[in-house]
């Protein structure tokens, strides 16, 4: 059957065809042709936003602190105030312990053995103590104070050769190289401090009431732990090595040669040319 002339062609489209050919043929401003219509097709067109699950990083110890919080809240007040103080106190005893060990120590001097320049009351009331203050710091600290040298005269601690678990006080009489005469108990008249080594003696004028290097001889410097430099009580007083060989007392006095002469003349300094030793 022939096609009638001039009657206009139609074709069917599904819905999505007919949208799709609206949006192709849609004119777009500011330029014409197909590269034109392509893009504004790829550009109308969404892109899908996808949204994956959120990723939050994961803290081990989360839980258990969590778990240590509700229950540190369910403890009572004064509970809660206890572990608040131990919390504080908790740095403050490992920097005591340091300091106690390597800087500075407070000791308490008993016996008679250091009588009378400690200890000054100790013929009246025999319970009655001094208390030292022990520098514990090696040498080359103090800017004004190149090397804390030993010295004749110096008051000291160190750990007792006869018992390692007890600290005595004595004082230094001799020196490496120096000749020392002994008193009792001692069996040897004389003795010559050897290297590295000192000769301690306590200030009681009664041998007897003395345990020092006349009963168990020269001291080994690694021995010392520290040197006394100051009384803190019962009458406050700083100490100078240097008042025990000028012959002077603590408080400033001179009496010449009555403060402990008779110890410095049992000593003859340097009879054997030595290295002079440092407390480090």
């Amino acid at each position: 059957m022939a096609k009638p002339p001039n009657q206009p062609n139609f074709r069917i489209l599904s819905p999505n065809a007919a949208k799709n050919l609206a949006q192709k043929k849609k004119p777009v401003p500011g330029g014409t042709g197909q590269g034109q219509n392509q893009t504004l097709s790829a550009q109308s067109t969404p892109e899908p936003n996808i949204q994956g699950p959120k990723l939050t990083p994961k803290r081990p110890f989360s839980a258990f602190f969590s778990n240590l919080r509700q229950r540190y809240a369910a403890l009572p007040r004064p509970v809660q105030r206890t572990c608040r103080g131990l919390r504080i106190l908790a740095p403050l005893v490992p920097i005591s312990l340091f300091f106690s060990e390597h800087v500075m120590q407070v000791m308490w001097v008993r016996g008679p053995s250091m009588t009378p320049y400690l200890n000054e009351d100790y013929h009246e009331n025999h319970t009655k103590s001094d208390m030292v203050l022990v520098s514990m710091m090696p040498s080359r600290v103090w800017p004004w104070e190149r090397t804390r040298r030993l010295e004749r005269g110096m008051v000291v601690t160190f750990r007792s050769p006869a018992n390692s678990s007890h600290i005595a006080i004595k004082r230094v009489v001799g020196l490496p190289g120096d000749r020392v005469m002994t008193r009792k108990p001692c069996l040897k008249e004389s003795q010559i401090v050897p290297f590295n080594h000192v000769w301690l003696e306590g200030d009681a004028s009664d041998p007897e009431r003395t345990l020092d290097s006349n009963t168990y001889g020269p001291v080994s410097i690694s021995l010392l732990t520290g040197r006394v430099f100051a009384i803190l009580g019962p009458r406050m007083r700083w100490l100078n090595w240097a008042d025990w060989e000028d012959g002077k007392l603590d408080n400033g006095t001179s009496e010449g040669k009555n403060y402990r002469q008779a110890t410095r003349d049992r000593v003859m300094k340097e009879a054997v040319n030595m290295e002079n030793q440092s407390l480090d």
